[in-house]
């Protein structure tokens, strides 16, 4: 069926309703009031920043083992898109050998007088006030009967102190512990002792100094491991001793790192240890200032529970009492 043409008036109606919606659509958009117009497309979401990378990480520390070597710096921290550069990692510390700074004395913030010992427990800052004994602990000789300035209790911490003179038997350690920083102006009977009867104890001297002790500076007479390093020991006969003659004896370890030694008179060796008890010694990064030589790095002796002064049976680099190399040792004349 043939369709009839559209008559002019209805052409002329349909222009006239068209042309009117476009331009009620004009006016909502000339006077901003959100009107019959087409919506405005909604804006692109903004991107979201890139995240801040983290920061590259710490470069492990260099070991104060024989070989001193420096350790890696941390990597730089890639930049997270469109983010921050991560900050980078620190560098980490060299296994250097021991330098003359080891034996800079601190000043005394204060003197504090110890009537009687003191017990540490937890974590102990001294604020490096320097404790001196008093009344029964006003003594400075070599009998082992003393009581000592501090007790250090199984786990504890004593930190940044220094321990004048009279010193008694300075410092006693019942187990694990670790004595930060603490340094002795003149020791008495001993520095420090290691007790405690655990074989996986272990005593950590991380930092300090000792000076003018007339036999030894360490003491170790129970089971365990004592770890001697950044320390600088001046003026002394031996700075470790394993008991030659306690009456319950051990295997016992010692571990040296980063030590200057300056030897005095009475000095006669760095360590002494006890082969027949299967004691250990090891060495990394000792500087001695002396020739050459001229001091016994490591003594061995034979031990005993009898209370007998052990013999010498041998001293220097075995590989199996006495463990370092030539190159752990610097002498510096």
């Amino acid at each position: 069926m043939k369709q009839r043409p559209l008559s002019l008036s209805l052409l002329v109606l349909g222009a006239a309703i068209l042309y009117g919606c476009g331009g009620d659509g004009a006016s909502a958009t000339g006077t901003g009031t959100a009107g019959d117009s087409g919506s405005t497309g909604a804006a692109g979401a903004t991107g979201a920043a890139g995240t801040t990378a983290s920061a590259g990480t710490t470069g492990s520390a260099g070991t104060g083992g024989s070989a001193g070597t420096t350790s890696a710096a941390g990597t730089t921290g890639s930049a997270g898109r469109g983010g921050t550069t991560g900050a980078a990692g620190t560098t980490g510390t060299a296994g250097a050998p021991a330098t003359a700074s080891l034996c800079t004395w601190p000043t005394a913030a204060s003197t504090v007088m110890v009537n009687a010992t003191i017990t540490i427990s937890g974590n102990y800052d001294g604020g490096m006030r320097r404790f001196v004994g008093a009344g029964n602990l006003g003594t400075s000789g070599q009998s082992e009967s003393q009581d000592p300035i501090f007790n250090v209790i199984e786990g504890a911490t004593l930190a940044n102190v220094i321990i004048g003179n009279p010193a008694a038997d300075g410092v006693h350690c019942e187990g694990n512990c670790t004595l930060k920083n603490v340094w002795w102006e003149d020791v008495g009977e001993d520095a420090a002792t290691l007790k405690g009867t655990s074989p996986s104890q272990v005593m950590t001297i991380d930092r300090g100094g000792a000076q003018k002790a007339s036999d030894k500076i360490f003491q170790h007479n129970g089971p365990g491991t004592m770890i001697i390093r950044n320390f600088c020991a001046q003026d002394f006969g031996k700075l470790y001793r394993s008991c030659g003659n306690c009456d319950t004896q051990y295997a016992r370890h010692v571990q040296l790192q980063n030590v200057l030694v300056v030897p005095g008179s009475s000095t006669s060796a760095l360590v002494g240890v006890n082969s027949n008890y299967n004691d250990t010694a090891t060495f990394g990064s000792i500087l001695i200032k002396a020739a050459s030589n001229s001091l016994t790095v490591c003594q061995r002796y034979t031990g005993n529970n009898t209370g007998a002064e052990p013999p010498k049976n041998g001293s220097g680099a075995d590989g199996t009492v006495c463990m370092y190399a030539p190159s752990d040792i610097t002498w510096m004349p």
